[in-house]
């Protein structure tokens, strides 16, 4: 999507593609669409009726979501059970995902770069509760609070900002929004921190710390700690969204998105599904990896204790160091997804099954900030009950069609158009329910909408493609219509209809571009009186060309300078800059 926001920015970024490549139509089926799979010798046929189902499941899923590669590695505690590869590392070349192909994990990173840092603990280099400056004694920090700690970095409770900082900011003076350990607010500068801490005390680059420490001794051997242009021949082809500066539809059109080395701690590891095997049973075994203990049990054990709750993806859990940790059902979950500009993974372990998987997926902004945790869940699934001997369960539902709407009725009616910054001679906008459909009549046509989240929809339309179509209600009643600038009302409206703003913030609306491919475009809008980022997160004024966002109260800010002829050519968006694009 073109919308920029803090809670965006918090969920790791907002990835942009120019898209040079489009994605051709794939007829996927499980024999076509499996490249490869190694499975674990004389492990008999135990786990092949699963694997089969797996391997169907994995062909509808990938074509569901519009994936062009997977890999996926599958492991208990004796080590890997199958490494998998499914479809295209280079979809231009025809060139299939194989054994050797490495995707990028992500902030699954974070694990490895926590055993790092405990594993000097326990050699006594490092104290986990010492402020972090007495390492990093260039650090340059504003903070009316007590000093952040290694503990706060690993654990996402410093205060530091969530947006994304790439190195190139580290240098310069950050904030910190609470008092640490006292709140929960996930931080990739405060991992890229631990990077650069790891360096410091370990006296050597981070890439030979991680490949000593880690990869090495789990036999990682065909896995890069940082991806870089070393490694680019044997990488995946990313993909991300034709169309980076607009909502993304399910089964967009896809293309490659630029090539970008990533140093930075907080995500920096590409690997293979079978490597990715060994990091898995390391994980099952309390820290013994396949060549020995690469923690000491005190050490994993304090690598997994829960320090704060955090939920994962709207479940109960609470984040360790590096992970997730949760309970459910009386099974112990590891977990960890990661999002790049052009992959998408996540693992589980489960502690008490002694069963994990891993998948990784060579594109990124798909709908619904997509991880292929789907696929994970029922990998397990399918190897629990096999390992029981119990009946296999059957593959998730197919996903609903993106035009089923099911409470349409809601929405439908005809509604006044009361504001907009574009000219606009139809000033009706009317929706219509057909049974689990809505549907926008515009401009002599027929649309149907697609649902992307709650009163919020996606308009193929040209006249709607820049933003959603998001629906207010009052008293849980539908009332109001909102797209980017333009703002209509049904007779059910018993709000105000004329508000007032600061005629200087007209300087600010516009197209705003990042020059970073982690970041994208954003539109700032003004409606109803208030100015907002994509057109639903607002931005509260605390000075002349500062805000904050609506919804915080730290740090963060949005500021707009360089005006010229009544507009602002640069925005600085939490330390990310952006510059007017001069496009709708």
């Amino acid at each position: 999507m073109s919308v920029i926001s803090r809670r965006r920015l918090l969920r790791g970024g907002i990835k942009a593609g120019l898209g040079v490549v489009v994605l051709r139509e794939l007829s996927l089926n499980s024999s076509r669409l499996i490249v490869s799979a190694q499975t674990r010798p004389a492990q008999g046929d135990r786990f092949q009726a699963a694997y089969q189902r797996l391997d169907e499941y994995i062909a509808r899923h990938m074509a569901e979501v519009g994936a062009p590669g997977m890999t996926l590695a599958l492991a208990d505690r004796k080590g890997l059970l199958r490494a998998s590869e499914y479809g295209f590392a280079d979809v231009k070349a025809g060139i299939k995902v194989s054994p050797q192909t490495l995707f990028e994990i992500g902030s699954i990173s974070k694990s490895f770069v926590a055993i790092v840092v405990l594993q000097l603990a326990e050699e006594g280099k490092l104290d986990l509760n010492k402020p972090v400056t007495s390492y990093l004694p260039w650090l340059k920090i504003e903070s009316k609070f007590s000093p952040f700690t290694t503990h706060h970095l690993l654990s996402h409770t410093s205060g530091l900002s969530g947006v994304p900082l790439l190195l190139r900011t580290a240098g310069t003076t950050l904030g910190v929004s609470f008092e640490p350990g006292t709140k929960w607010v996930y931080s990739n500068v405060g991992y890229d921190l631990l990077g650069f801490l790891i360096e410091a005390v370990d006296k050597k680059p981070f890439a030979d710390a991680m490949r000593q420490r880690v990869f090495n001794p789990l036999g990682m051997n065909s896995s890069s700690p940082v991806i870089s242009n070393e490694i680019r021949e044997r990488l995946a082809v990313g993909y991300a969204p034709l169309q980076s500066d607009r909502p993304f539809p399910i089964r967009g059109k896809l293309g490659e998105a630029p090539w970008i080395e990533v140093p930075e701690a907080a995500g920096s590891i590409a690997a293979t599904a079978s490597d990715m095997g060994n990091y898995l049973q390391m994980l099952l075994n309390n820290g013994a990896g396949p060549k020995g203990q690469v923690l000491s049990e005190k050490s994993f054990a304090l690598f997994t204790k829960p320090v704060i709750k955090s939920p994962f993806r709207g479940e109960d859990a609470s984040y360790a160091y590096g992970l997730w940790v949760s309970e459910t059902n009386v099974h112990k979950l590891l977990r960890h997804t990661g999002g790049m500009v052009a992959f998408s993974s996540v693992m589980y372990a489960d502690t008490t099954d002694g069963l994990a998987a891993f998948a990784s997926v060579n594109a990124a902004r798909l709908p619904g900030g997509y991880r292929p945790i789907p696929v994970v869940r029922y990998a397990l699934a399918l190897l629990g009950a096999a390992s029981a001997g119990q009946e296999l369960p059957a593959a998730p539902p197919p996903l609903p069609l993106p035009t089923l709407v099911k409470n349409a009725a809601d929405y439908a009616g005809t509604f006044t158009l009361q504001s907009s910054s574009v000219p606009s001679d139809e000033k009706k906008l009317v929706l219509i329910s057909e049974g689990e459909q809505l549907i926008l009549q515009h401009a002599g046509s027929r649309v149907a909408l697609e649902s992307a989240g709650r009163d919020t929809f996606l308009v193929k339309h040209p006249d709607f493609e820049l933003f959603t179509l998001r629906f207010g209600r009052e008293k849980d009643v539908v009332t109001e219509v909102f797209h980017g600038s333009s703002w209509w009302t049904n007779e059910r409206y018993s709000g105000s209809k004329k508000f007032e703003y600061p005629k200087g913030w007209d300087a600010f609306t516009g197209h705003f571009h990042s020059d970073s491919p982690w970041y994208g475009s954003v539109r700032i809008v003004i409606r109803k009186g208030q100015m907002l980022i994509g057109g639903d997160q607002g931005l509260v004024e605390v000075s002349s060309g500062v805000f904050r966002f609506d919804d915080d109260t730290g740090v963060d800010r949005v500021t707009f300078d360089i005006i010229i002829d009544g507009r602002a050519i640069h925005a600085n968006f939490a330390g990310v800059d952006f510059y007017r694009a001069f496009t709708p």
